[in-house]
């Protein structure tokens, strides 16, 4: 499959680098999001190979960003006839777990909020600061339920 060739423009490039740094932001490795960022934009699956080549990183970085990728099923394997090699294509779940994952990250800042809520006076005016910020991650975690639902 390797014979097809994966071209990379410029706008390409800052595209993979864009998605990189917006998935850092969330906890992922940086080269986590460049790589769900190149096989976004690939036309076909991508080898482990094609995909360090592409983007100037080591083979055991890719490895072990393919292996976190894919147990947040961003990334699925897929089957190509007659290839030797592990071949990675977008999951039907990724956008679902994405979803999933902001839910997680709000409830755990929701804890962190009641946490210290409970640890400052009522009368406070940090209590009123945090009851707002409570109210405002639970609002944003209910949303997001309602959207995966959907």
């Amino acid at each position: 499959m390797d014979d097809i060739a994966i071209v990379l423009t410029e706008d390409k490039y800052r595209f993979i680098e864009k998605m990189g740094l917006y998935y850092e932001n969330y906890g992922l490795p940086r080269i986590g999001g460049r790589i769900l960022g190149l096989v976004l934009i690939a036309d076909r699956p991508v080898s482990g190979e094609e995909i360090a080549r592409l983007l100037r990183v080591s083979r055991s970085s890719v490895s072990t960003n393919l292996r976190l990728l894919l147990s947040f099923v961003f990334l699925e394997k897929v089957a190509v006839p007659v290839e030797r090699s592990d071949y990675f294509a977008v999951s039907e779940l990724a956008w679902r777990n994405t979803i999933k994952m902001r839910i997680e990250a709000y409830r755990n800042l929701q804890g962190i909020a009641e946490q210290g809520l409970a640890a400052c006076d009522p009368d406070a005016s940090s209590s009123g600061r945090l009851l707002e910020m409570l109210r405002w991650v639970k609002a944003l975690a209910e949303s997001h339920e309602k959207l995966l639902a959907e």
